[in-house]
């Protein structure tokens, strides 16, 4: 019984996404991870639409927000506005200081895809 609970918990999809907004108010995303510059609309639309594989679509599971030490404040807000709509609060996002660097390890799942 255990193994089978276990299986279970192990088929479970997530759909992790992590933002980055560096000192010049540049977003970047881990879309098709990778670590790559987009715009707020493509924010919002990989929030909307989450991760993928050939037939299961999967909300975004969690959202981490990488800003590096001067990161413009009207940017932050505005990337906080669009999770905001989204349905992602303030204390459910994971926040980071971030050096500007591209991050060694993503939190995407290799089975799944960013739409």
């Amino acid at each position: 019984m255990l193994a089978f609970v276990f299986a279970i918990a192990m088929a479970v999809p997530t759909c992790p996404m992590t933002i980055g907004i560096d000192d010049a108010g540049t977003l970047f995303s881990n879309r098709f991870y990778g670590w790559y510059q987009v715009s707020e609309k493509t924010i919002a639309n990989d929030l909307k639409g989450g991760c993928y594989d050939d037939a299961n679509p999967t909300a975004v599971s969690s959202v981490k927000l990488m800003l590096t030490p001067h990161a413009p404040k009207a940017k932050i807000d505005r990337v906080i506005a669009i999770l905001n709509q989204r349905g992602w609060r303030k204390d459910r996002i994971q926040i980071e200081i971030w050096d500007g660097k591209a991050p060694a390890s993503l939190h995407a799942d290799p089975g799944m895809s960013s739409s």
